[in-house]
Parts: C-alpha cells; structure tokens; sequence
C-alpha cells in the first residue's frame, strides 16, 4: 500500500511538473512587434520623423529604436543611434528623431525590446529619404532664366525696329 501511495504521488507530482513547464512555456513567448510606421512617410534629410509600433506581449520592459542614416551612392552610413521609444496607449510605443545628416539618402531602422530580462532584436527595415522639397537645384524663383527671357525679347524689339 505505502509503495502505490509512493509511485500515485510521484505521477501525480511528475505530472503536475510537465503541466507547470508547459504553461511555462506557452506564457513565456517573446512579444510580437506590429508594423512599424513612419510619419512623414517619405522624409527628407535632416526632417523630424515620428516612428510608432504597436507591441503586444508581457513583460516588455524598454523599447528602443536603432536607426541609421545611410548615403547608398557613397556607401557609407552614420554610426547607429539607440533611442528610446515611450509607451503612448494601449500597446503603441513612439519616439520622434531628428535625421542629422543632410547627405543621406536612406534610413535603416529596426526594434530592439527587453522583455523576461532579455533583449530581442526584430527585422530591419529600410525607407528612401525623399529629395523633393531639400534639393538647391530649383527654388521656386525666377533666376538665370528671367536673363534669357529678356535678351529674347529685346532681340525681338530691335529685329522688329530694324524692319520698319
């Protein structure tokens, strides 16, 4: 009788065991980062840009984002800069940064979370800077242009005088 009660208590306990180490398991996931949005969009060199995820999962203790600012056509980029997302509501974290690098073309960026006292690092993504709206080529402005224009008509004047 007492080896029975021995043997039914050791299943019951292995059991209980195997029970708690998958439950374990199950809850210990890692989080799961959402998409990753950029406002603006498209930004342009040295522009503000708000970057913002939602993250689902427990134990998410700090968020960062490791962005880098890339010129693809020299091939070089920026050392990487690790900020701080805050928590804004509900699952989203954001942080606004300032591209510093007026030369850039590109930014990689991707999130790195502390979740279960460890840290995981998620994929990394790549946007274009846009040019529009940072580029010297064209202000808007008359300028050269104008000269011509005006050479053209006075050239007109004196052809026009010449005939009569």
């Amino acid at each position: 009788m007492k080896k029975k009660l021995c043997s039914l208590i050791f299943t019951y306990l292995l059991c209980l065991f195997l029970f708690l180490s998958i439950i374990n398991i199950v809850t210990a996931a890692d989080p799961t980062v959402g998409e990753i949005k950029l406002t603006p969009t498209k930004p342009t060199p040295q522009s503000d840009v708000t970057v913002s995820s939602d993250i689902s999962g427990s134990d998410v203790s700090k968020v960062r984002l490791i962005i880098n600012e890339c010129n693809k056509q020299k091939g070089i980029c920026l050392a990487s800069r690790n900020i701080t997302m805050n928590k804004k509501s509900g699952n989203t974290f954001e942080t606004t940064v300032t591209l510093q690098w007026e030369d850039a073309t590109s930014i990689t960026y991707h999130i790195s979370l502390e979740s279960n006292g460890k840290w995981i690092e998620y994929d990394e993504y790549t946007t274009l800077l846009s040019t529009t709206g940072s580029s010297n080529d064209s202000n808007g402005s008359p300028g050269f242009e104008i000269i011509v224009f005006l050479i053209a008509i006075i050239g007109f004047v004196i052809y026009v005088r010449k005939i009569k």
